[in-house]
Formats: structure tokens, sequence, C-alpha cells
């Protein structure tokens, strides 16, 4: 490995003296030896200055607004309060109605309106359902999200259920 090295140092030597120093020597001869000294010295600088790694980006510390996360457990407003209820695998919504106590004629009544794509029947599991109720467990409200998006039913005066979204 010596050997190489040696060689190597030789040969960058022998180039040097053969092909650089003389196309150097007319260039550079108008300079006194200290002049000569700093160029050398302030290309070695730039080198080291070009090969070595820039600063590291500083981490993007921009203050943004971020709303708080609303509450995930119960939600007022003027018909009631929403419950968020998460499904189990293979549970139904009237399962998931007869567990919390809440009527089924509610279910039955927004079944009626819910449209061809059946958005009450085609559950799965962990998706959040959303059920507003009065203090009386009577539910006046209820939203969950499908493949087209929200869905949302909604009881109107008579009782009866209409399908918003």
């Amino acid at each position: 490995m010596k050997e190489r090295i040696s060689a190597l140092l030789d040969a960058s030597g022998q180039f040097y003296l053969r092909e650089v120093r003389p196309r150097l020597q007319p260039l550079l001869a108008s300079f006194s030896p200290w002049h000569r000294r700093a160029m050398v010295v302030a290309a070695l600088l730039m080198i080291i200055g070009v090969l070595l790694p820039g600063p590291t980006p500083s981490p993007d510390v921009t203050l943004r607004h971020v709303d708080p996360p609303s509450m995930l457990g119960e939600q007022s407003d003027t018909q009631g309060t929403w419950h968020i209820y998460h499904v189990a695998a293979g549970e139904t919504l009237a399962q998931l109605f007869r567990d919390h106590g809440l009527a089924t004629e509610a279910l039955y009544a927004m079944a009626n309106v819910q449209g061809s794509d059946r958005p009450l029947s085609t559950l799965s599991a962990g998706q959040a359902v959303k059920i507003r109720m009065t203090a009386k467990s009577d539910v006046t409200g209820l939203t969950l999200e499908n493949t087209q998006g929200q869905v949302l039913f909604v009881r109107q005066e008579d009782g009866r259920f209409l399908r918003v979204q």
C-alpha cells in the first residue's frame, strides 16, 4: 500500500513539473514570492470551503394556527347532545341502538328515508356513528361517514326523519 501511495505522489509530482508548472510560471512571474504563497493558500482554502458540508438546515418553526380538537365524547346543540359510538365488528345499527337503550323506532324511521345507497345497512368495524339525543334519550339526529361522504338524518317537528346529506 505504501508503495502505491508513493508511486501516486511521484506521478502527481512529475505531472506538476511537466504540465502545470510551465503554464503557471509566465502567469505568476509578475508577483512576488509572498503574493504567490498567499494565492496558493487562498486557493487551498477555497477548495476546502467547497468540499466542506454546509450548515444543517434549521427546522421549520413557523407557528401555525391550529384549532383545538373537538371533544370526542359529547357535543351539544339546540336539539340535544351528540354522542359518538364506534361500530364493533359484525355489529348492526339496530344492535347499537338496543345496547345503548335507544328507541329502535327512530332507526326504522330513518331506514325508510335512507335512499338507494343504504348507508345505515353498510357499516364497517370502527366506523364512527354520531347520534343526537335529548335528555330523555329520544333520537333527534344521526350522522355517519360512508364512501359518498357524510350522511345526516334529522328529526322533523312531525316526528319523521329527513335525510339532509
